[in-house]
């Protein structure tokens, strides 16, 4: 699986998603696979984050009480610092899907992981050449 493919349904605004691939790749990546399954693909809110035309692109989207968090990058690594003071004033729990340690050199590389972040926090996000990046935010009460 490609970060880059998941983080275009949090980019691009579209009420149909597509993912093209063979369905018994999604079988080989069941973690990464309902992680995508779960995101959504209308939005309440959209909040720009990060950008240069050409270059890179961060964006937020809120639906209902849950963010997301989306950033595509060309083919210049990068690192990017997003401040979170779009989330609510209680604690988040996030699920990260970004680029793992190899993905210049296989886009199927990639890190899955989770942690809590709250309105005062920054996220700090390296973007290889390529690649991309998407988290989850879903309110601690939830």
């Amino acid at each position: 699986m490609n970060i880059a493919v998941t983080n275009v349904f949090v980019i691009y605004e579209s009420a149909l998603q597509v993912f093209a691939g063979n369905p018994s790749q999604a079988e080989l990546e069941p973690e990464y696979t309902r992680f995508m399954a779960s995101l959504p693909t209308t939005w309440d809110e959209i909040v720009p984050l990060a950008g240069k035309v050409g270059n890179f692109v961060a964006v937020a989207r809120r639906k209902g009480h849950t963010w997301y968090v989306g950033a595509l990058n060309d083919w210049s690594p990068r690192d990017l610092e997003i401040d979170l003071n779009f989330l609510g004033a209680k604690p988040y729990r996030a699920e990260i899907c970004s680029d793992g340690i190899n993905a210049d050199k296989a886009a199927i590389d990639y890190s899955l992981f989770g942690r809590t972040v709250n309105r005062n926090d920054k996220l700090r996000i390296h973007l290889a050449a390529g690649g991309g990046y998407v988290a989850k935010f879903i309110p601690s009460e939830q």
